[in-house]
């Protein structure tokens, strides 16, 4: 029942690289219960917003989405705060993976390596070397939480399926594209060598790679929880509950913003008073209102819950089991 499986269903031929995408469906729990995401926006806005704001543009200030890399995806940079500054039809683009699945020996790039200088790099671009050499190469690992802020160069390995979480917009500047020298998909080299950051300046020590495991996250009530990722756009934490079948029931407040929750393993039910529950398999999409009723995330044994927020003060899932009461 692995999430991964659920995604292959579904494959959309423009995608580079043969990679299948998945957009899981968008469900409403409270207000706009039943419309679309834009519908429910625009009749709605205060309710499901909260103290969050759409972007510039009038969308809902995240994206999430499933990728599954049948081949390498291009190494690619999206707009640094400078270039953004002076681009005005740039626009940032900070996202996440969550690692789902990963075959043996897939790999995942990731910054620059910290001995590379800018014109190092920019030589060996222009002269039509090799410049993955020159990236940081990860292995790809189910459950790593990968933070990716824009003007950080990346790109993400076949054999990979991750659940994306990112801020709304489409501006990618291509770096390097495997040699498919396919002329639909252009390299970008004069804006990627403006946006990509080198060095200290791309900040991974302050944005590690972390995982479930690894964080510790203990046991209690037969969940574990961890806040995974937390940047100024967005915040994620993930939450998986005991195989034994003891976990409690995540009651999910009301929030100073909307929150989106991808069921990423198993199957559980949302419950919401005054509202019919909600059946979730994996794969499920949900956004929560910021006045959502008072809800319960059930989860059924061995389920894995993705909770991304803009941004939460206190941690959802922590917040939920120090708050028992349910609805």
């Amino acid at each position: 029942d692995r999430a991964a499986e659920y995604l292959k269903r579904a494959h959309d031929p423009g995608w580079a690289g043969k990679s299948k995408i998945a957009f899981g469906f968008i469900q409403t729990a409270g207000a706009g219960a039943g419309m679309s995401r834009r519908a429910a926006l625009r009749a709605h806005e205060r309710q499901i917003m909260g103290r969050a704001q759409l972007s510039a543009h009038g969308r809902f200030p995240l994206l999430v989405k499933f990728l599954d890399a049948a081949e390498h995806l291009s190494v690619q940079v999206h707009p640094s705060t400078s270039f953004a500054g002076t681009n005005p039809h740039a626009h940032l683009k900070t996202e996440s993976w969550f690692v789902l699945h990963a075959e043996p020996g897939a790999r995942i790039w990731r910054g620059v390596r910290p001995d590379v200088s800018r014109t190092t790099f920019e030589r060996t671009l222009r002269g039509g070397g090799d410049i993955v050499p020159m990236l940081i190469e990860l292995a790809g690992r189910a459950g790593d939480c990968i933070d990716l802020p824009s003007g950080l160069c990346h790109a993400l390995g076949a054999g990979i399926t991750v659940a994306e979480i990112q801020t709304p917009s489409d501006t990618t500047f291509r770096v390097f594209d495997w040699n498919r020298n396919d002329p639909a998909r252009p390299l970008h080299i004069e804006q990627a060598m403006e946006c990509i950051l080198f060095g200290d300046a791309q900040g991974l020590d302050s944005a590690p790679i972390r995982n479930l495991d690894r964080e510790a996250a203990a046991w209690s009530d037969g969940l574990r929880a961890a806040c995974l990722c937390r940047t100024r756009y967005f915040e994620i934490e993930l939450g998986e509950s005991s195989p034994s079948g003891d976990a409690a029931p995540l009651a999910l407040r009301e929030s100073a913003g909307p929150r989106v929750l991808m069921l990423l393993r198993g199957a559980g039910t949302l419950r919401a008073t005054g509202h019919r529950d909600e059946p979730l398999a994996a794969g499920s999409t949900v956004l929560v209102p910021a006045d959502c009723p008072a809800a319960a995330m059930h989860l059924d044994p061995g389920a894995l819950l993705l909770f991304a927020s803009i941004p939460a003060r206190t941690g959802i899932l922590e917040a939920a089991r120090t708050d028992r009461r349910l609805a």
